[in-house]
């Protein structure tokens, strides 16, 4: 529905049409008493049923109730011709999205937009108020440069209430989409802290976390894959920030800050290297005293530039978006349920443990049917292509280089252009089996002679089970691992987070019922994501691992 110059609002006259939002079209309009320019937003391609029109109030309820100087400001909402509308203050300076195109913005430029949607967010979230679609799209500028949030079109009250989003299932955009919201599971306020913690990724490494992916490969991505730390897309990023962020985009709710303005503030504490505070600290972005409100100067909210507006609209337009807007929903139904129910791709190695020279089968499950791809062995990288079969299964022997070095090497199962699973590989020296002596006398003794001596090979020194112990894992002070009922030999020690093995370095136990040694965090370990120490002896045989901890700054 298309609303003509000139009409009347309540109070405001409707003067042009500026462009289009999530679920409508939106006009510029006046109210002149007051001297101040509003944006009128509409429902389009939607029918005015009842359930269309009880969400619209309800949504537009909860925004009202709002006053924050980081969030958008509603005047006025009602029903123009059975059609429910909705008054915000309009701001023409553009959107963050704008500022982001023109390339990565510096830390201090950075904290101060975090600090003010994050203020923004804490506010709504006190209330019970879920923006569910927090993107930089819809974070829009003051003249002073200060963060606003807009569109909260996709929030409802977390308390009292039973109606439904537009799709049923998930809200939101995929690249900024929390992987409960992926799942259709319960949305709260960590989805829109997820969200954060993605824009900052973006604002600092230039790229969101998972870029250049598809749409089903990137929604897959929330739910299943670790992104890249920051430092990796922008190297003058160190660990600190990497844990500040990786903790955001934490896959469990529960782990992630507690706040948006905790995040924001250890991330300013790593950032400019400054002590990380005891107590998070709310922080207002409120615009300065000759930029507030008044009659005579119009606060307001820019729009993307307007397509043409259309004289009238037919029937068969609106059916043909009521058409769209179904095939999307089922669309989005779809990619949730089969994210859901899609088992998790898995890889083994049979054996595990072998000698440079020897040949290993490689057990992939679960991967999508009749995939291409490849095998990568590194040290030296060697590739050796695959094709899994039509239940997305692979199994394929693959030869270790004689040359390979002895320890752990990684292998990588890639496929669409980007490496899904990893398994460690454990190369050992071959064992020399010694042949006992020649004696001076032609006749074997009568009494048994001792066995040939061979490479030692650890072992428990009593009946116990041998098992290692690892209370904690710092990123800068490093772990100790604690040996129970080894025997004597060397043990390859490596740390395993996110798939990916580290190696650590390697321990020579001593016999006795207990052996403990201190080892340095690997570099490429990221604090604040789980992790556990895996040992191995340097001559083949069974590995011990420890229990899961959370990595430690």
């Amino acid at each position: 529905m298309s609303i003509a110059p000139g009409t009347r609002l309540g109070q405001y006259e409707v003067q042009d049409f500026i462009g289009q939002w999530a679920m409508g079209l939106v006009y510029r309009a006046y109210h002149a008493q007051l001297q101040r320019t509003g944006a009128v937003k509409v429902l389009q391609g939607i029918a005015p049923d009842a359930d269309s029109t009880a969400r619209f109030r309800h949504e537009a309820q909860a925004i009202a109730q709002m006053r924050h100087p980081n969030i958008v400001n509603v005047y006025d909402f009602g029903e123009h011709d059975g059609t429910p509308y909705m008054i915000i203050e309009y701001v023409p300076g553009g959107s963050l999205a704008n500022k982001l195109s023109q390339g990565p913005l510096d830390p201090a430029a950075s904290l101060k937009y975090l600090r003010g949607i994050a203020s923004g967010l804490d506010y709504a979230h006190g209330l019970g108020i879920v923006h569910r679609d927090v993107k930089p799209a819809n974070v829009l500028l003051e003249k002073d440069d200060t963060p606003v949030l807009a569109d909260f079109g996709l929030a409802k009250l977390l308390q009292g209430s039973s109606l439904k989003s537009m799709t049923g299932v998930t809200t939101g955009t995929p690249a900024y989409m929390a992987p409960e919201q992926v799942t259709g599971g319960k949305v709260g306020p960590a989805a829109d802290r997820y969200a954060l913690a993605t824009i900052a990724y973006e604002m600092l490494a230039g790229v969101i976390p998972f870029d250049g992916e598809g749409l089903m490969e990137l929604l897959y991505a929330h739910v299943h894959r670790e992104p890249a730390p920051p430092s990796a897309r922008n190297p003058s990023l160190g660990p600190r920030v990497d844990a500040v962020i990786m903790r955001g985009l934490a896959k469990d709710p529960a782990a992630r800050w507690d706040s948006c303005t905790a995040m924001v503030d250890a991330l300013g504490a790593a950032l400019t290297r400054r002590p990380e505070p005891a107590v998070a600290r709310t922080v207002v972005m409120a615009p300065t005293p000759s930029d507030t409100e008044s009659p005579s100067d119009p606060i307001a909210v820019a729009y993307p530039s307007p397509p043409p507006i259309p004289a009238t609209r037919s029937h068969r337009g609106r059916n043909a978006i009521l058409i769209a807007t179904a095939l999307i929903v089922l669309l989005v139904i779809g990619i949730a349920g089969y994210l859901a129910a899609r088992p998790m791709p898995i890889v083994s190695l049979s054996p595990s443990t072998v000698v440079a020279g020897d040949s290993v089968q490689l057990i992939a499950s679960n991967l999508p049917a009749n995939q291409n791809g490849e095998i990568r062995l590194h040290s030296d990288i060697q590739v050796f292509p695959f094709r899994a079969d039509s239940y997305g299964n692979v199994r394929q022997y693959i030869t270790v280089p004689r040359d390979a070095g002895i320890g752990g090497h990684t292998i990588q199962v890639c496929w669409a252009s980007s490496c899904h699973l990893t398994a460690v590989l454990q190369v050992i020296e071959p064992v020399a089996v010694a042949t006992p002596s020649p004696t001076g006398t032609a006749s074997p003794s009568t009494s048994p002679t001792s066995p040939p001596s061979a490479r030692s090979t650890p072992t428990p020194s009593s009946s116990s089970a041998p098992f290692i112990s690892v209370p904690e894992i710092s990123k800068t002070k490093g772990f100790v691992v604690g040996f129970h009922n080894f025997g004597a030999g060397t043990w390859v020690v490596d740390v395993i987070q996110s798939g990916r093995s580290f190696p650590a370095g390697t321990a020579t136990v001593t016999p006795g019922g207990f052996y403990s040694q201190s080892f340095s965090t690997p570099p490429l370990v990221v604090a604040l994501v789980d992790a556990y120490v895996i040992v191995c002896p340097n001559t083949g045989g069974s590995c011990e691992k420890s229990a899961t901890v959370r990595v430690g700054v």
